[in-house]
């Protein structure tokens, strides 16, 4: 098992290999070599499936971290790596508004070409050391969930990708085109931070056997805490489902107006438009629902030691400081609202993406249970 995943990783690896050779190449050629641009159908298509190979790679690296991890007597070079690659890619995604381009009315992340290469190296450099260290077999829940994560983050784009070259391929009148460019800029930074966290933080499992203050045995935050998670779940899901379907509608199809009312089907593009509305206007009322919940749980339910009541505090003071920021500057007309908003866009999918795989993750300790109600003689023995 241990020779297939490091025959695993190295395929990863050299995945990421050629996508580096890639993109310093084809840099190095357009600062030489500048040349028009010309948009081709089928040269677009191939460079889309190259630049594909760096999220399959970390996928295919995902599912080899699926049941080994790092022993805690992991070098000392390669947990130093690990920890500056973590602070490397989270210092990227929160200094964003620094390097984020809009195409189109749409924000891409791109840092310097320099800052790429030295974190596509680096990731390089991580995968080769990762083969070499001692391994230990894990199954924690959270870590399995924050890999799912990670790779259907990694894999959303490559599906838009998809369903927009098929469209394109197949359709006259509407082309779907879902904004995968662009997703795909932020997903390969944020994705990779989910597992590192697991790495850089190894204990963090244990938090998991504790309570929360107000989450005491018998209590009513303890008693509602299946019920409340269940309901929460249950909006997050319909949130990402409504919120697909709506930005598929309003962000995704353009609409020759002319070709339906010549064909028509003017009536067919109504309901698609009111369709669409409800979607956004569900998935609106959703994600504020399930963000209400998901703070009361991470203050209340959840296990909450000093390091997370810090970030939580941190996360919702930016969210909502940012929030107030941008809308004041956005009403004088300053420009600078659009940085605001990317901090408060940041902040709450931070807190929004961490509670809800905590949420996930966590069940009440069994333990807390066993004992609950039960008084024990001085002395007396726990059995395991």
């Amino acid at each position: 098992m241990k020779h297939n995943f490091r025959t695993t990783i190295l395929i990863a690896a050299i995945g990421m290999i050629v996508y580096t050779i890639y993109v310093l190449t084809h840099y190095a050629l357009s600062v030489l070599c500048p040349m028009p641009y010309h948009y081709d159908l089928w040269t677009d298509i191939c460079e889309r499936l190259i630049f594909d190979i760096m999220p399959v790679s970390l996928i295919l690296a995902g599912v080899s971290l699926w049941k080994y991890s790092p022993a805690p007597n992991a070098s000392k070079p390669f947990r130093y790596l690990t920890i500056g690659l973590f602070i490397a890619l989270i210092g990227t995604v929160l200094l964003s508004p620094l390097h984020a381009h809009k195409i189109f009315g749409i924000a891409y992340l791109f840092p310097s070409i320099y800052w790429r290469a030295i974190l596509l190296i680096a990731g390089i450099v991580w995968l080769f050391m990762f083969r070499r260290q001692p391994l230990e077999e894990t199954s924690p829940r959270s870590y399995r969930v924050t890999l799912i994560l990670a790779m259907l983050l990694l894999a959303l784009p490559m599906v838009l990708e998809a369903i927009s070259g098929i469209s394109l391929l197949c359709g006259r009148d509407i082309v779907l085109g879902l904004n995968s460019g662009a997703i795909k800029s932020w997903v390969k930074y944020i994705a990779p931070i989910l597992p590192l966290v697991h790495f850089v933080f190894p204990r963090i499992e244990k938090i998991n056997y504790m309570c929360n203050n107000h989450c005491t045995p018998g209590s009513y935050d303890e008693g509602s805490f299946n019920r409340n998670r269940s309901i929460t779940l249950v909006l997050v899901g319909v949130m990402i489902i409504s919120g697909i379907v709506g930005m598929a509608i309003f962000h995704g199809v353009i609409c020759h107006e002319a070709a339906f009312l010549k064909y028509g089907y003017l009536k067919q593009y109504t309901i698609l438009h009111n369709i669409g509305v409800t979607s956004l206007s569900v998935m609106e009322f959703t994600l504020l629902s399930s963000y209400i919940m998901l703070s009361i749980m991470a203050f209340r339910q959840l296990p909450n030691p000093i390091g997370y009541k810090i970030y939580n505090v941190i996360c919702q003071c930016i969210t909502l400081g940012s929030l107030f920021l941008a809308v004041i500057f956005s009403l004088a007309g300053q420009p600078i609202a659009n940085i605001f908003v990317v901090l408060f866009i940041i902040a709450g999918c931070a807190f929004y993406i961490t509670t809800t795989i905590r949420v996930i993750s966590y069940s009440i300790p069994i333990g807390v249970d066993k004992l609950k109600g039960i008084e024990l003689k001085e002395g007396a023995i726990i059995p395991d």
